[in-house]
């Protein structure tokens, strides 16, 4: 009942009850109902799949010490969680199992000393690969209760290799003699089941300190997203995103910096990264992405039967790595962006510092 009903009905009951009393309390906890909250992304480039699962909680007080109790967000020991292949509505191969991981939880608001994060796994390689032509059905069982959510998902299909840059070149070009700002163009194809993009231009280098040490480092320069308008695999659409070499650069300046025992830093390669996304992924991005308007609420989004989260699918391309050319070497060891750095030549020294 909304609250200006209820001011309606209480003025009712006081018209005709002198005497009565009427309360307009709502007490917005109600009787304990099990929800079981589950996120994962299956991705077929990657070694091992992992599917994080908790309970969702409400009480009287302070929120942020329920979640400090490690039995008010997990379920401990309390699970089966199993994977499927479906293709064509049958089953293939045997039920996967989903073990639980320990991954300890980050320091923060809800760290407590007894939590690890609420992780199930297992290895997709050998009989457990995942086909990209088959449903992957998720089914998690409390034991104990018998409650059960299900979801099931496709897998986004392979993508095929960048049309721009050149495959097959030997390095990458941020810059040329004649243009600090020149363009670099990512082109390629989109995939089966994909409706989200986003490329990765992806730094190697490595801090020498004074130590003796060498760290290895790297610095990621993320591109805009793009989104396609067919996720079907019988029209491709032609995928453009672009950057231009000073931007790249300016990034790299702003992100890094110099520090007291760091002697030099050496170049490595550069990786072009694709990320593609499905379709309930880049819903659920849009969804729970910060309302800039006046209206702030955003609806629930959710495809996990009898339960609240999101299993869908990703593909990380393996990535095209190359070195960067000379002169755009040069750029990043003495442009003016960078060359406070301490980036190396190719004989190891720094020579506009």
């Amino acid at each position: 009942m909304n609250t200006l009903k209820r001011i309606i009905f209480c003025s009712i009951l006081f018209g005709t009850f002198l005497f009565s009393a009427c309360s307009t309390d709502l007490d917005v906890i109600g009787n304990y109902k099990e929800t079981i909250v589950v996120y994962g992304l299956l991705d077929q480039a990657q070694d091992t799949q992992y599917v994080k699962i908790n309970k969702a909680f409400l009480g009287a007080g302070n929120a942020l010490v329920y979640a400090q109790v490690k039995d008010s967000t997990q379920f401990v020991n309390a699970l089966s969680v199993e994977l499927r292949r479906i293709k064509n509505g049958v089953q293939l191969g045997a039920t996967i199992l989903l073990m639980p991981t320990n991954k300890p939880k980050d320091p923060g608001i809800f760290y407590s000393a007894d939590q690890t994060n609420a992780i199930y796994s297992f290895v997709s390689t050998g009989v457990n690969a995942l086909h990209p032509d088959s449903e992957y059905e998720l089914t998690v069982s409390n034991n104990e209760t018998g409650t059960v959510v299900t979801s099931k998902t496709s897998l986004v299909s392979d993508i095929t290799g960048f049309t721009s840059p050149m495959p097959g070149g030997a390095t990458f070009g941020f810059v040329s003699v004649s243009s600090p700002n020149y363009p670099f163009n990512v082109v390629w194809s989109s995939a089966k089941n994909a409706r989200i993009y986003q490329v990765i231009i992806r730094l190697n280098y490595v801090d020498s300190l004074i130590t003796g040490e060498n760290v290895a480092h790297v610095v990621d320069y993320t591109l805009p997203s793009l989104k396609t308008l067919n996720i079907s695999a019988s029209t491709p659409e032609l995928m453009e995103v672009d950057t231009k070499g000073r931007d790249f650069y300016k990034y790299i300046g702003n992100t890094l910096l110099d520090y007291t025992g760091l002697i030099k830093r050496t170049v490595g390669n550069v990786d072009l990264l694709l990320v593609a996304g499905s379709d309930e992924l880049s819903t659920f991005i849009d969804v729970n992405t910060p309302s800039t308007g006046i209206i702030q609420e955003r609806p629930e989004y959710t495809n996990i039967n009898n339960g609240l989260g999101l299993f869908s699918a990703r593909l990380n391309r393996a990535p095209d790595s190359r070195p960067l050319n000379a002169t755009s070497w040069d750029s990043l060891v003495c442009g003016q962006y960078t060359k406070q750095l301490k980036f190396v030549n190719s004989s190891g020294i720094h020579p506009c510092l």
